[in-house]
């Protein structure tokens, strides 16, 4: 019979390292509630990392107690360096004892002493009642407690727990240089800053495991400290013995404590992911519940042919509405399923794809949900199954004329891919009314996944694909999976769409969302469709040809390197670049990193004017980028099916509302220098037309001073003047014609700034000015709009008193920590609050812009076609016939948008291809 293994955690240890590895660099989690949340989710997040790894069949945790301890009370100075704890930290302690019990893990604590007491007692408690222990912890005075039937996960060297190395007997050498049972000795002599324990002054590392590898710790040190050698360090151990045994002490972990300890009680069975799951529903970690241990199995009947009264595994806590899923596989059931869609309102459809290329992947199946837990699935492109299928077109004839009936309302999650996926395969699909992503977007959900949203506002925890198609490279396509097992999972999916529909409709209503929600967002989705669907294209030719002259470029700036250098390196290997820069040409080095100097970006901007060699791996690292991001990279991408290139538009990715581009992204094609103009001239227009592009003239500005209301701002925009010029004349009091070419960038600088919420220190970095210039700067800028400087101020504060601000259309984005104690935290959530409102506002603008111009070009059956939308501009492939037509009506529709206080102005270029517009 083998060894129980018995996992025990440091909770203190663990939580502080959670809490740090936020607060340094990575942005706190605030929940919904304004709760920080960090350490209780980098807690969780390292317990469930172990349980998955080490599948332990037993766990307890030990935590400190508050109050002195015996180590305190036999030295003042002990740990007294330390800072008190955050109260940031504190607040999240309970979070983190209530995850504790909700897993029913055994606690361990005792006053007078610290977790690393309970730690060292239950180890050998355990080891001796005969289980294998691994103490997980953060805090490496636990090597001590290593042997045969004990080790220690911790984190490597720099690391965190994402990378952990299990530490036995001959790790823990390795480490200190002495075996564990004399790691306390070692640190007695060397001391521990980390604790304040001051060890033998004059005695380093090298020193301490001579001393521990010829004597067996400290106490046969001094029985025969005449044999130590040599005599300075003799007399200093003699000096300081009284300091070397108060230091042993310290560090010796007590292993012997009076506690009560039985396994038994301490086994994983006993948990129950019941009690786990409404925690981590309310503490917004929803991300963790599908890697909760499965100890404890839900067991219900599969979807087969017939309509199954049992309740389905994917749903197993739904106690409401009993979930009847049903496999369509025969013609008599298609036209049964046809005739029940063809008299319904309303219904839910999802698919099952070969893929997520929406233009090549091929339909797998087809879900149909008609109300909650009534769902339909409809194989039609498995492969190597058992079982019978639908032809896809059957399917087309039955159910395509349903499909295509606007007055049955469709709902689908995503809903862009579904129909996409559906046009692809034939059908038409008409009637689009509600789409759950978006609207969990809308009412400010994070993570609009379906698997998420089902957990927290449904409480059902869905299964996971990856349990249907496996992991890794033992993944298979869903296509070869059975047919019930695949009917179970997709109409599952289906079923809490259109739960989640009926559940989101009314939240929409009464958060005065769902007027933004049905007369923006879902018209959208259509017309974003037909955008993705039409692509652009690409000239491969001139790509191909610059990807020649840059290689070429390229392979002469590596050379003028290396002659600067003496000698070939890799220029892409930071390491190498590092030890050329500052160990060979003795730069001035900045930050260190795990593997060497830092040669970011910032790093080497520094010390462009210090060395020749420096400009030349800045031009080198601008070329490499550009030729493998773009001129390389976008040809590969561009679609068999027609021969343009597609980008993906998405709706639900950005808080402000706007929309964002990926796969590939074409918002972000370079626009400065000649090179980026160059790689723009290969977007073009087809023989006979031209791309037109409507791009709105300073709308974040004007949003601005609509939203405040500031006169002078109003003013200068009603008199079509150049705003950056108009601020630069009230800033610096001096008449238009004074105005110079700095004066103009700096009031540029603070009037996109102000959107920003920059601060003195903002306008420090941005420009030349001192932190004191910057100050007096901005001072004087709310001085000349004091409409601007009040409106601020009132949104932040409303987004203190409400808990979110607002566009004019009345999106919302929700900032929960702008009542953070955590200052850093508190003044990020006040500029998104001062960002949100205008940048949230434009992309409302754009947004309505994009569905009246589009709508009327259908009304005129115009053949120009919307292409893409980058940041605040429209680009239209436009037929030569039709440019007159579309020159008036684009600025036209898009200046009547939406009405502010300022007019709206849009500017047109057009052109044979994007670099060449004018």
């Amino acid at each position: 019979m083998s060894k129980p293994r018995l996992v025990l955690f440091d909770a203190s240890a663990l939580v502080h390292r959670a809490f740090h590895a936020f607060a340094h660099g990575r942005q706190l989690m605030v929940s919904k509630t304004g709760e920080v949340t960090s350490a209780v989710f980098g807690f969780a997040n390292i317990l469930l990392k172990v349980l998955s790894d080490l599948k332990p069949d037993c766990y307890a945790i030990a935590f400190d107690r508050k109050g002195p301890t015996f180590r305190h009370e036999m030295a003042e100075e002990y740990k007294a360096h330390r800072p008190p704890t955050p109260p940031e930290l504190i607040a999240q302690m309970g979070r983190v004892r209530q995850l504790v019990d909700a897993f029913d893990m055994p606690v361990f604590e005792q006053q007078g002493f610290e977790a690393d007491d309970l730690l060292g007692t239950l180890a050998r408690r355990a080891a001796k009642a005969g289980a294998e222990v691994v103490i997980v912890t953060g805090d490496a005075d636990a090597m001590q407690l290593v042997d045969d039937e004990v080790k220690v996960l911790y984190p490597k060297p720099g690391g965190t727990f994402s990378d952990t190395k299990l530490y036995g007997a001959a790790d823990v050498m390795e480490k200190f240089g002495v075996p564990p049972h004399r790691v306390a000795d070692y640190k007695a002599l060397v001391g521990d800053p980390s604790d304040n324990i001051a060890g033998v002054p004059g005695i380093g590392t090298k020193t301490a495991v001579k001393l521990l590898s010829e004597f067996d710790g400290i106490e046969e040190i001094y029985q025969n400290i005449e044999l130590v050698k040599p005599e300075k360090t003799r007399e200093l151990l003699r000096r300081e013995e009284a300091a070397a045994r108060r230091s042993l002490k310290l560090a010796t972990i007590v292993t012997d404590l009076p506690i009560e300890f039985d396994i038994e009680a301490c086994r994983i069975a006993r948990f129950e992911s019941t009690k786990v799951i409404p925690l981590l529903r309310e503490l917004e970690f929803t991300s963790l519940i599908n890697r909760l241990p499965r100890v404890s199995t839900v067991s219900s009947a599969a979807a087969d042919g017939r309509s199954t009264g049992s309740r389905t595994p994917l749903a197993p806590n739904i106690s409401s509405v009993e979930c009847r899923y049903t496999l369509i596989d025969t013609p008599e059931k298609l036209a049964d399923l046809a005739n029940k869609l063809a008299k319904s309102t309303r219904f839910a459809l999802d698919t099952e794809t070969t893929g997520l290329d929406t233009l090549t992947s091929e339909l797998v199946g087809l879900s149909i949900a008609l109300s909650p837990g009534n769902a339909f699935y409809l194989p039609v492109g498995h492969v190597g199954v058992e079982g019978v299928q639908l032809e896809l077109s059957e399917v087309k004839k039955v159910i395509g004329p349903v499909f295509a009936d606007r007055k049955i309302a469709k709902i689908a999650h995503n809903a862009k891919f579904d129909l996409q996926i559906l046009r692809t395969s034939g059908f038409t699909v008409s009637g689009l009314e509600f789409d759950t992503m978006l609207a969990a977007h809308l009412l400010g959900e994070k993570a609009p996944g379906l698997k998420n949203l089902a957990s927290t506002h449904l409480g059902v925890e869905m299964t996971p694909i990856t349990e249907l198609i496996g992991e890794g490279k033992s993944q298979i396509c869903i296509s070869r999976c059975g047919l019930r097992q695949t009917a179970e999972y997709a109409c599952a999916d289906a079923d809490m769409t259109i739960r989640l529909a009926e559940h989101l409709e009314p939240q929409l209503k009464e958060q005065n969302q769902w007027k933004l929600f049905t007369e923006v967002e879902m018209p959208l989705v259509p017309l974003i469709m037909d955008m993705e669907r039409s692509g652009i294209t690409l000239d491969i030719k001139r790509l191909g040809k610059m990807s020649i002259e840059i290689g070429e470029a390229l392979k002469a700036i590596e050379n003028d390197v290396y002659s600067i250098a003496g000698h070939e390196f890799n220029i892409a290997s930071p390491k190498q670049l590092g030890d050329v820069l500052f160990g060979e040409l003795h730069l001035p080095a900045g930050r260190k990193t795990k593997t060497g100097f830092c040669t970011d970006a910032a790093v080497l901007d520094q010390l462009k004017d210090e060395h020749a060699i420096v400009g030349k791996i800045l031009e080198y690292r601008t070329l490499a980028k550009l030729k493998s991001t773009y001129v390389d990279a976008l040809p590969t991408m561009v679609s068999p099916c027609d021969g343009r290139l597609h980008t993906s538009f998405n709706q639900a990715r950005t808080a402000t509302g706007r929309l964002s581009s990926s796969d590939p992204n074409l918002q972000n094609i370079p626009i400065k220098g000649n090179l980026a103009r160059e790689i723009r001239k290969a977007f073009i227009a087809p023989a006979g037309h031209v791309l037109l592009a409507a791009d709105y003239s300073q709308i974040d500005l004007r949003a601005l001073a609509h939203l405040s209301g500031d006169p002078d701002l109003i003013a200068a925009f009603k008199a079509d003047e150049d705003i950056h010029t108009a601020t630069a004349v009230r800033l610096y009091g001096v008449p238009r014609e004074d105005v110079t070419k700095d004066m103009r960038r700096f009031a540029k600088t603070v009037n996109f700034g102000v959107i920003y919420g920059m601060s003195d220190y903002g306008l420090e970095q941005a420009t030349e000015m001192s932190r004191q210039e910057s100050q007096k700067f901005i001072a004087t800028y709310f001085e000349r709009y004091p409409g601007v400087a009040a409106y601020l101020g009132a949104t932040k504060e409303k987004a203190r008193s409400q808990g979110y601000v607002e566009t004019i259309l009345g999106r919302r984005r929700y900032i929960p920590d702008i009542n953070a104690s955590n200052r850093q935290v508190r003044e990020a959530a006040e500029r998104m609050a001062i960002n949100m409102p205008v940048q949230g506002t434009s992309a409302d603008i754009i947004k309505v812009a994009m569905l009246d111009v589009c709508r009327e070009m259908n009304q005129r059956k115009l053949h120009s076609r919307l292409l893409l939308q980058v940041h605040d501009e429209l680009i239209f492939e436009v037929p030569q016939h039709e440019l007159i037509h579309m020159s008036e009506l684009a600025p036209r529709l898009m200046a009547a948008a939406i009405k502010l206080d300022v007019p709206l102005k849009v500017d047109l270029k057009y052109g044979a291809n994007w670099g060449e517009m004018e």
